[in-house]
C-alpha cells in the first residue's frame, strides 16, 4: 500500500524499449550496467518500418479501418499506385508515422478511394519517381528538397534534420539549385 513501511511480496514484468544502443552505452559509462543486465533478460529486435515492407498493407488496412470505424465512416480503398508510393516511402517516425498518416487521410479525406494526390507531400514524391528513369539526379534531389520544404512550412532547420544534412550543406544546394521555391 502507498505510505506502507511493511515490505509486501510482488511479482512484476518490466516490459521497455528504447531506439538506443544500450550496450554501447554502457561502455561508454552512460547508462548503468547493472540496470542493463537487469532489464536486458529478453530482447526482441524489431527493424524499421522501412524494411518490413510486407508490413505495411497489413497496417494500412488496420489503420484505415480503425480510424473509419472511430469516425463513423466506410474505410476507403487505396490506389495501386498510392499504395506503391506508401510502400517505397522511408518511414522515418515508424509504425507511429504510419498511423498518424493514415489518420490524417480518413480524417481529412472525403472519397472511397485514397490516390498520390491524397497523400503528404513527401510520399507523392516516391510516387512521381515511377516510369521516368532518364531523369537527372540532381532534378530528382532537388525536387525531394523541395518537397521537404513544403511539408515543413519552409523551416530549413527542420527541413536539414528530415534530410541527414546539416543546416550549412542545405543552404549550398538551395545556392546551386532553385529548389527553395515551391
Amino acid at each position: 500500500m502507498v505510505g506502507s513501511s511493511r515490505p509486501r511480496k510482488v511479482d512484476v514484468r518490466i516490459i521497455a524499449s528504447t531506439n538506443k544502443d544500450l550496450s554501447a552505452l554502457v561502455k561508454k559509462g552512460v547508462f548503468r550496467e547493472d540496470l542493463f543486465f537487469r532489464v536486458n533478460v529478453i530482447t526482441i529486435e524489431l527493424p524499421p518500418l522501412r524494411e518490413r515492407g510486407n508490413d505495411i498493407q497489413l497496417l494500412i488496412r488496420h489503420f484505415s479501418k480503425r480510424f473509419a470505424d472511430e469516425m463513423g465512416k466506410p474505410a476507403p480503398t487505396f490506389s495501386p499506385r498510392a499504395l506503391q508510393a506508401l510502400q517505397d516511402y522511408h518511414w522515418p517516425g515508424n509504425v507511429r508515422e504510419l498511423e498518424n498518416v493514415i489518420q490524417r487521410m480518413i480524417v481529412l479525406g472525403d472519397g472511397d478511394v485514397v490516390d498520390v494526390p491524397d497523400l503528404p507531400p513527401l510520399m507523392r514524391f516516391s510516387a512521381s519517381r515511377e516510369g521516368d528513369p532518364g531523369r537527372m539526379l540532381a532534378e530528382i534531389e532537388a525536387r525531394h528538397i523541395r518537397n521537404v520544404l513544403a511539408s515543413v512550412g519552409g523551416n530549413k532547420t527542420h527541413a536539414a534534420k528530415i534530410l541527414g544534412i546539416d543546416r550549412k550543406t542545405l543552404r549550398k544546394k538551395l545556392q546551386g539549385d532553385t529548389a527553395e521555391g515551391p
